[in-house]
């Protein structure tokens, strides 16, 4: 008998810390949500990035415009734009085409990051948009998934919008 209230006793105990890290696990994920849907958080990756050669030629650009529940995405390569795109913030996703070649876009914000995973034909890359410092440098982290490859960290300034003179 003493065995079975010991194996009852342990069962227990098990039960109580899988609810503890069920709780603990939803609560960090909620509190995730509610800092990804942060306006102030959300605004700050709003706007025109550029990753210029050293030469102060744009190199990309990257262009992303809040749209209420969707973003508004527009990457190009020097001054061909490679794709222009509208999607959802939830990670619901989105059919469009990447240099004239059909894809898949998922987008959702990861606390004050914006995150993009993108599948064209077989390959999968996740991007991870990060602004740092005083607020006009971004972080581009490009992770290839599949095939799985090195990650790659490129650097983006915010452009300066022009004034219309009057």
């Amino acid at each position: 008998m003493r065995f079975g209230t010991l194996a009852a006793k342990r069962s227990m105990r098990r039960g109580r810390l899988l609810r503890l890290w069920i709780v603990t696990l939803n609560t960090l994920l909620l509190a995730g949500f509610a800092l990804a849907e942060d306006p102030s958080i959300r605004a700050k990756v709003m706007g025109k990035w550029q990753q210029s050669d050293g030469n102060g030629e744009t190199k990309s650009t990257w262009t992303l415009k809040d749209s209420g529940d969707s973003i508004h995405v527009s990457n190009s390569i020097d001054t061909q734009t490679v794709a222009e795109f509208d999607c959802n913030t939830v990670g619901k996703e989105c059919p469009i085409k990447r240099a004239g070649h059909k894809a898949i876009v998922a987008i959702w914000f990861n606390g004050a990051k914006l995150v993009e995973m993108e599948t064209v034909g077989s390959q999968v890359v996740k991007r991870r948009f990060t602004v740092t410092g005083d607020g006009d440098t971004m972080e581009l982290e490009t992770i290839p998934l599949v095939p799985s490859g090195s990650s790659e960290t490129t650097h983006f300034k915010r452009a300066q919008t022009e004034v219309s003179k009057e």
